[in-house]
């Protein structure tokens, strides 16, 4: 699969259409459409990094492929220190899509 596909495959798992992705990453849509077609230009490292932190897809795995049994693509490293409550919210927090992350970070801002 090359990285066209996955991050198609990784914005559409996330309920993003291409210009959504497109306007959180501070891009035009055309160049989203491009990234996913794999006959433009990739992202640069750095746009990578943001993407997948978008997506809530590991860097790795958006890059390689490697990785997406281990965690499903998702960044998985939990500090010890953390409390049940710390990690249930952190447990619903992943299975939730990044426009509803967004809402609720800004919901959770305002209390």
């Amino acid at each position: 699969m090359s990285i066209g596909s996955r991050i198609k495959q990784a914005r559409q798992a996330a309920g993003l259409s291409q210009a959504e992705l497109a306007a959180a990453m501070g891009i035009t849509r055309s160049a989203c459409s491009q990234w996913e077609s794999g006959q433009g230009t990739a992202p640069r490292r750095e746009r990578l990094e943001a993407l997948a932190a978008e997506l809530g897809v590991s860097y790795q795995w958006l890059t390689t492929g490697r990785d997406r049994e281990a965690g499903g693509g998702v960044n998985e490293t939990v500090p010890a220190y953390l409390t049940a409550d710390q990690l249930e919210l952190l447990h619903l927090f992943k299975g939730l899509t990044p426009r509803q992350r967004k809402s609720l970070i800004a919901f959770l801002r305002t209390l």
